[in-house]
């Protein structure tokens, strides 16, 4: 009898543990937490995974001038230590970074835009050497029609069969393409489904796909255009080659925002990444503790896009 009351127990416990995504979201924010060091007037585009305990997270970065890059952050144990972490240049620009752990081949994987291809990667050991990273690889070379851009922002995400790749084209469409996990890491081709389709404001850039850990469900977020600033709508699926169903998408109720950030330095909530339970190519978070590293900025800037001073800072649920 005891072992069974155990046993309960213990499946209580774990249906406990199993959260539902709210059906409306309000945060929590820090302020920025780090300031470009010389010669960089912005840090963006955040991707980050857990590695020895530590957070390591990958950003854009651009000049005074005209010019993008990228870096990575010295690995650090809690968010309030991200300002005094290293900032490492790269010496080959990876913009838009997506990084994760390619179990299957216990490779890590680093995706970003404007490299020789449409997008491509580079492959690791060692993902907190910023230097460390192989030659460029092709992983994605079509495409897109009615875009001022081209093919933007991809993301990866992989499921027992499939790996996943999605990407933007400030264009209000949303894009997918896959091949079977076994032939990544490796080139996407040149063909693509558009899987969702709006405004160009309403579905602007900067998509990313998550695993709910415990739910059987998908995530989507993508950063729209707003009158008050960058914001994030979400969407969810039940299998990552389906549709993507709606869940808080308008600009006063958004997944993350002006409305609900409790951000005060900041009214765009802009490209970055959940923060992960896992390293791995499932992009798994836990609903139960959702975070957000975005990138904001002082709404008194303004001027041209690549001179704006974004700055990292971190959103969490309130419960």
């Amino acid at each position: 009898m005891l072992s069974r009351t155990v046993l309960l127990a213990s499946a209580a416990s774990m249906a406990a543990a199993q959260c539902s995504l709210p059906s409306s979201y309000s945060w929590t924010s820090t302020g920025a937490l780090a300031t470009p060091k010389s010669g960089w007037v912005s840090l963006k585009d955040f991707s980050t995974v857990p590695y020895n305990g530590q957070h390591l997270v990958y950003a854009t970065t651009h000049d005074s001038g005209s010019t993008w890059s990228s870096m990575n952050f010295g690995l650090f144990s809690d968010w309030s230590s991200m300002g005094s972490a290293s900032q490492n240049a790269m010496s080959g620009g990876t913009v838009a970074p997506t990084i994760f752990y390619f179990a299957p081949k216990s490779i890590w994987v680093l995706a970003y835009q404007w490299g020789p291809t449409q997008f491509s990667y580079k492959t690791s050991s060692n993902p907190s050497n910023a230097n460390g990273w192989s030659a460029a690889q092709p992983l994605f070379s079509g495409t897109i029609s009615g875009s001022s851009t081209g093919p933007i922002d991809q993301t990866l995400i992989g499921d027992s069969s499939n790996m996943y790749l999605f990407f933007a084209g400030d264009n209000g469409k949303i894009y997918r393409a896959s091949m079977p996990i076994g032939n990544f890491p490796g080139n996407f081709g040149t063909a693509s489904t558009v899987v969702l389709s709006d405004s160009t404001n309403n579905l602007f850039e900067a998509v990313q796909v998550y695993t709910l850990s415990g739910l059987n469900k998908y995530l989507m977020l993508v950063e729209s255009i707003g009158a008050n600033g960058r914001y994030f709508r979400s969407y969810t699926a039940t299998s990552l080659s389906g549709t993507w169903t709606a869940q808080a998408i308008t600009e006063s109720a958004p997944f993350a925002g002006k409305a609900n950030s409790g951000a005060t330095w900041t009214n765009d909530i802009s490209h970055g990444d959940l923060i992960r339970s896992n390293p791995d190519q499932t992009m798994a978070v836990d609903p139960c503790n959702l975070q957000l590293l975005y990138q904001g900025r002082a709404p008194s800037s303004g001027g041209d896009y690549g001179l704006l001073p974004y700055r990292p800072g971190l959103l969490t649920l309130k419960k």
